[in-house]
């Protein structure tokens, strides 16, 4: 693959050549290239791309940068990179220049779900978070230091259910006026604390506390990680109920780059000293099938986020299904997931009993591409946003606030609100 992109690229070069001398590229150095921007280099038009440097760049290496024809569209804030648009013979010759490191197609990101089978209305949530344990957690008697129950202000007692401990949901967003995610101001509210929508080069506070505007994904994934049940009374609660959350908006057709922009702004407000809401856990139940890289940008920020910020990564391992006997050239698993660093999650069924048919596996001889663990991932209901893609597409199922779908996607939240838990009782423990 990597030798017929090469030519592809020396053949683009050689017909620019006879256009001008001036713009005849150097030749691509593949080594920094991954091999979804290989391929994409034997296409015509404008290529985007993610770039990361050696160093953090000076104006000297932006105008060598913009010396090849290459439009920088926005720089990242914790790695030193930038998205960047052009041409193949452009980004070849940008490869080919000693301050660039490496550089990743900016592919379309794919969001783990499927249809819900279940249209029993009285399949509650709650039947999962027995299953994942949760509910044996929130059971649970806290004694503090000198041997007392602890209790709440009306004497109730206390519970660990994820209370002081935040999760990101970094995903198609959250529809905040949901009765489950009691949204409020920035940072005001006691459940949902921020809805951010991405805009292509910022995160902006989403209007109405509404992120998820599209799709609905994210707004599903919300509500199994932390939701607290208002709308069914208490009946559809997500794993971690006490916790807050808050949620970033890349919304439907989203790119790498805004996924990477979304893990930066989890490690920059998560360092140690500086995490002023506790944000321990990122759920990602996004990604694109292949092999682990350990150059992308993703990866990098996964490391950084688990061994500098002890935040525990999650990922889907992707419905990909497969029996793990496929080939090289078949792998049937998130690419991301892969990340040793990352929590790969499988999709068991809805009693947890067995894995379902369409979640992948992984490859057999290859250790790093199995899944670390499994949830309910099948006819999993939780919150439903208003007027979406997903929200159109359930309301046969006859409930106007939750609904029902399936896919890795759905078993990631349940580990995202289990490690939420986990780190709300013991705020020490790291994740590495």
């Amino acid at each position: 693959m990597r030798v017929v992109a090469l030519i592809m690229v020396a053949l683009i070069a050689s017909m620019s050549g006879s256009l001008s001398v001036t713009s005849e590229p150097q030749d691509a150095d593949i080594t920094k290239m991954s091999e979804e921007l290989l391929s994409e280099l034997a296409s015509e038009g404008q290529i985007e791309a993610i770039v990361q440097f050696n160093l953090q760049p000076t104006e000297g290496v932006w105008n060598l940068v913009s010396s090849t024809g290459v439009e920088v569209i926005a720089q990242t804030s914790v790695l030193y990179g930038a998205l960047v648009r052009g041409t193949s013979t452009e980004l070849s010759e940008l490869s080919s220049m000693s301050p660039v490191k490496h550089m990743e197609a900016n592919v379309l990101i794919e969001h783990f779900y499927l249809p819900g089978d279940q249209n029993d209305t009285e399949a509650m949530m709650h039947e999962t978070v027995n299953w994942v344990n949760a509910s044996l957690a929130w059971h649970r008697a806290i004694i503090d230091t000198n041997g007392i129950l602890k209790t709440e202000p009306d004497m109730s007692l206390s519970e660990y259910d994820g209370e002081g401990a935040t999760a990101v949901d970094l995903d198609t967003g959250i529809d905040g006026e949901h009765p489950d995610f009691d949204c409020g101001e920035p940072w005001t509210g006691e459940k949902l604390i921020w809805s951010a929508k991405w805009t292509g080069v910022a995160w902006i506070d989403a209007p109405n506390c509404n992120s998820d505007t599209s799709s609905g994904h994210g707004t599903h994934v919300g509500g199994t990680i932390a939701g607290n049940g208002d709308a069914s009374g208490g009946r559809r609660l997500g794993t971690a109920k006490g916790a807050t959350i808050v949620a970033l908006g890349t919304g439907d057709g989203a790119s790498i780059f805004a996924a990477v922009e979304g893990l930066e702004w989890t490690y920059q407000h998560s360092r140690p000293g500086l995490n002023d809401y506790n944000i321990r856990v990122v759920s990602n139940s996004w990604g694109t099938n292949g092999d682990y890289n350990p150059s992308n940008a993703v990866t990098i920020l996964t490391d950084m986020l688990t061994y500098e910020n002890d935040v525990a990564v999650i990922f889907a391992a992707s419905n990909s299904g497969g029996s793990g006997e496929e080939s090289e050239d078949d792998l049937r698993t998130n690419v991301y997931a892969n990340t040793p660093s990352a929590i790969s999650v499988a999709a068991l069924t809805h009693d947890a009993s067995a894995v379902t048919s369409f979640s992948s596996r992984g490859w057999k001889t290859q250790q790093h591409t199995w899944p670390d663990i499994g949830a309910p991932g099948r006819d999993i209901w939780a919150t439903a946003p208003r007027a979406t893609a997903i929200d159109i597409s359930t309301r046969t199922q006859g409930d106007l606030y939750y609904m029902s779908i399936s896919g890795t996607s759905m078993a990631t939240p349940h580990i995202g609100g289990i490690a939420t838990l986990l780190l709300a009782a013991a705020p020490s423990l790291g994740v590495a």
